[in-house]
């Protein structure tokens, strides 16, 4: 059995979409975690209407917004199975993600976290590319970090590695850094989620990391990666800056991924059964 642990916050509008390509899972042996971050808007209702058709779906409110951090350590420390999937509240599962990916760490055990490829979409579900170049759908490729929602590990490696819930905007990277030398981090070159990047108002996410730069600083004192980090992360919110003040902050989103061709999206729509 595995858990998906979804921490939501005012995601009211792609929510359901998101709780529904769970459903459409080809593994069904999973348990869902809604977990609630103090939304205003109608996620939460929207939550509760799904865990009342399905027992496998549990939704956790407490009213209070308190990070993704705060939640994802939430989520493993509900979690009793062997396996926790992430998954973000704006993003779509490919059906035969959870069972890949437990297909996988069930045949290797040297694996630590497993993440895998994913299709770029907008916010029209419009597959716009695809994240990193494929030779083989089938290739296991050792990494040092990974794109957060596509993530699988054992539910032991959550609970003995927490995110950092000071490291705001963060968490994630900053886990990443902490933990790659020591596990077997590997990403599967197959795409098996669909990964929403919307090019409105997108410098603001670089401009906001830099909130937790005196924090990390205080952690990683004299650590050249952190450094560069942050000074890459403050130019790129420049070039996003001056690129939505002219419009074009949607085609710099584009470029950051790997143009497909029209086929891909195509047969990944068949593997859904439906339109997205």
């Amino acid at each position: 059995m595995v858990t998906i642990g979804l921490p939501f916050y005012n995601a009211e509008k792609y929510l359901a979409l998101a709780i529904e390509s769970v459903l459409q899972q080809t593994y069904t042996d999973w348990e869902l975690l809604l977990l609630d971050d103090g939304s205003t808007d109608n996620s939460l209702s929207i939550a509760q209407s799904y865990a009342q058709k399905d027992s496998r779906i549990r939704v956790l409110s407490d009213s209070k917004n308190r990070k993704s951090g705060y939640r994802h350590n939430q989520a493993a420390q509900l979690t009793k199975t062997k396996y926790l999937a992430k998954m973000d509240a704006d993003d779509i599962m490919h059906p035969n993600r959870i069972a890949r990916q437990v297909e996988i760490l069930e045949t290797h055990s040297e694996i630590d976290v497993l993440g895998t490829n994913a299709y770029i979409i907008n916010d029209d579900n419009k597959v716009i590319g695809m994240r990193y170049p494929i030779d083989s759908e089938e290739r296991l490729e050792q990494v040092k970090d990974f794109m957060q929602p596509t993530i699988m590990a054992k539910t032991e490696w959550f609970l003995a590695n927490p995110y950092d819930i000071e490291a705001i905007r963060l968490e994630d990277a900053e886990l990443w850094y902490r933990t790659h030398s020591k596990y077997h981090f590997v990403r599967l070159n197959e795409p098996l989620l669909f990964y929403r990047e919307v090019g409105n108002n997108y410098y603001k996410k670089y401009f906001l990391a830099q909130q937790s730069k005196a924090y990390i600083f205080s952690k990683y004192p004299n650590e050249s990666y952190w450094k560069h980090y942050f000074r890459a992360n403050f130019l790129k919110g420049i070039v996003y800056r001056i690129a939505h003040i002219f419009g074009m902050e949607q085609r710099l989103v584009n470029r950051r991924n790997v143009k497909i061709s029209p086929v891909k999206p195509y047969t990944a729509y068949q593997d859904e059964n439906k339109t997205i």
